[in-house]
């Protein structure tokens, strides 16, 4: 029987997009269900965006976590793990019908648990404590089972061993413990990092966190009332445990495609051009230092950083999707310009490309959402406009001077991102216009730089790029030239000219690698991050 289901999951062909439709149309469903019959602390249906994406990165997530353990576990069935948990996922219908029929009209409230380490001990042995009508309720507790005794019994019957099936069930129940404990857990760890002691009250540190914070206004839409202070905590515990948990489920995804397809992992990573998401990265902090020089008085958090975390991670998201779409577009090119390129090595194929690239969308819609409002859409900029530059039928790239114009305002969405993340104001004109200015004007002298490895590739597609128009002999002068303005514009813009000191030799070694025969980007990469530490030197020794 056992060999008959296994071959008929065999016989369902998924994909890594395929899986992550079906399982969301499920916890759809649950969500629903839940909203009949777990009542919020507000009394409002669980149907906002923050709610939502709440329990569905904590289903996600837990899903990502028994995967992998589902083929650690269970080696010989690694193959069908995704099919049987989504099949399986239907489990979690269990509880909110359960409590929708035993609740009857009574107030049943689904919540994690709040509890002290001496509490979390007491529920961990008494499965999940007294209480069945707030916190793990009577309908969770039966999933819970469930699911442990059911997967308990698959293992014996798979392993024929009684050991292995009750290490099996004791880990889904330790699964299933841990992610209802999470504000429990957060309160042992950042409530001991923080103030050096434990705190006994999980519920009190988490509202202390979150009334603490310096950015929970990016999850608070300025221009909306809120009914009562419940529901604004509601909303801001959502994006609190959502980030949480999107760290938990970004985690997991990487080892389970470790796991089955190392290979194309390493591809993907490889090709993520570590030099520019390290600029990115540094567009983000220079937001953020831009918006403490006006507001000094604002202090982070662990929930504050937690948000920068994610920031970086969705704007890294963002990179890798504009990575994937523009490879797919450039293979001919790179096939002559960059053979080492995933395509073009066949260590991954168009398809591959194409599942990539949904899921670092999603992701990156998902983890700008978290970050905030503004972040979100300096997000949704920054990756629109590395669509139109790269993928017909804009495809920018191909237009000189424009495309250096687009390159410019990536990177002002990033400088955008990080200021209005610290700011405590949100408007418009709090950011210095000579700021703005100056990181478009300054990456458009920057970026032509990037033509200087794709000319022979450019060539052959008949692409206009600013070395291609002023030729051989021009070209890289010309590029060298723009380069080495880009570093002298620095101390001209920030009016801090003992940045020359730095500025000056970068831009002669700068424009000495670009002409130098052949050409080699990675010393003029070296020269730009050499700019940025000298310059931090300079300012702050």
């Amino acid at each position: 029987m056992l060999n008959n289901f296994k071959f008929y999951l065999e016989s369902i062909k998924i994909t890594p997009i395929s899986w992550l439709v079906g399982v969301s149309g499920v916890l759809m469903v649950r969500f629903f269900l839940e909203s009949l019959s777990s009542q919020t602390p507000s009394g409002f249906f669980a149907s906002d965006a923050s709610t939502l994406l709440h329990y569905y990165l904590f289903f996600m997530a837990s899903f990502l976590v028994l995967l992998i353990i589902f083929q650690k576990l269970i080696p010989s069935w690694k193959n069908v793990a995704p099919q049987f948990i989504a099949m399986s996922s239907a489990i979690i219908f269990v509880a909110p019908i359960v409590d929708w029929v035993v609740g009857r009209g009574q107030k049943i409230t689904m919540t994690y648990l709040f509890e002290s380490p001496k509490e979390m001990l007491h529920s961990l042995f008494t499965f999940f404590g007294p209480n069945i009508y707030t916190g793990i309720t009577i309908g969770m507790r039966i999933e819970v089972a469930l699911a442990v005794l059911g997967f308990g019994f698959f293992v014996y019957f798979v392993k024929k061993s009684i050991k292995w099936a009750i290490f099996s069930a004791l880990i889904i129940y330790f699964l299933a413990f841990i992610f209802v404990s999470l504000p429990g857990i957060l309160n042992l760890f950042f409530g001991y990092a923080t103030s050096g002691n434990y705190f006994n009250q999980p519920l009190f540190f988490i509202q202390n966190s979150i009334e603490n914070s310096a950015t929970i206004l990016n999850n608070l839409h300025s221009s909306l009332q809120y009914s009562s202070t419940i529901r604004l905590f509601e909303i801001a515990f959502n994006f609190l445990m959502g980030k949480i948990l999107f760290l938990i489920l970004i985690s997991a995804t990487f080892v389970w495609f470790r796991s089955n397809f190392k290979e194309k992992l390493g591809a993907i990573i490889k090709n993520s051009r570590p030099e520019r998401v390290t600029h990115y990265l540094l567009m983000i902090f220079l937001g953020l230092f831009a918006a403490y020089t006006i507001f000094p008085n604002v202090s982070f958090n662990w929930n504050d950083w937690l948000s920068v975390f994610i920031l970086c991670f969705s704007f890294y998201f963002s990179w890798m999707f504009a990575v994937c779409t523009n490879d797919i577009v450039d293979e001919d090119i790179d096939a002559i310009s960059d053979p080492a390129r995933p395509l073009v090595a066949n260590s991954l194929n168009k398809e591959d490309m194409k599942q990539a690239s949904y899921i670092f969308l999603v992701a990156t819609i998902i983890s700008g959402f978290l970050a905030g409002y503004t972040a979100l859409f300096f997000v949704l900029a920054f990756t629109a406009l590395y669509y139109v530059y790269s993928v017909p039928p804009t495809r920018y790239k191909i237009i000189p001077f424009f495309s250096s114009f687009v390159i410019g305002l990536c990177c002002l969405t990033a400088v955008l991102a990080g200021f209005f993340l610290l700011s405590p104001l949100k408007y418009v004109a709090i950011f210095p216009t000579k700021l703005a200015l100056a990181v478009v004007i300054i990456f458009f002298f920057a970026s032509h730089v990037r033509d200087m490895k794709d000319i022979e590739g450019d060539k052959k597609a008949g692409i206009k790029t600013v070395p291609i128009v002023f030729g051989d002999i021009w070209g890289p002068k010309v590029v060298g030239i723009f380069t080495s303005i880009s570093f002298l514009l620095v101390p001209i813009f920030s009016g801090i000219y003992i940045l020359f000191i730095a500025a000056i030799p970068t831009a002669l070694a700068s424009w000495y690698y670009i002409n130098k025969k052949p050409y080699n980007e990675k010393p003029v990469v070296k020269t730009y991050f050499f700019f940025v530490l000298a310059s931090l030197l300079l300012l702050f020794s």
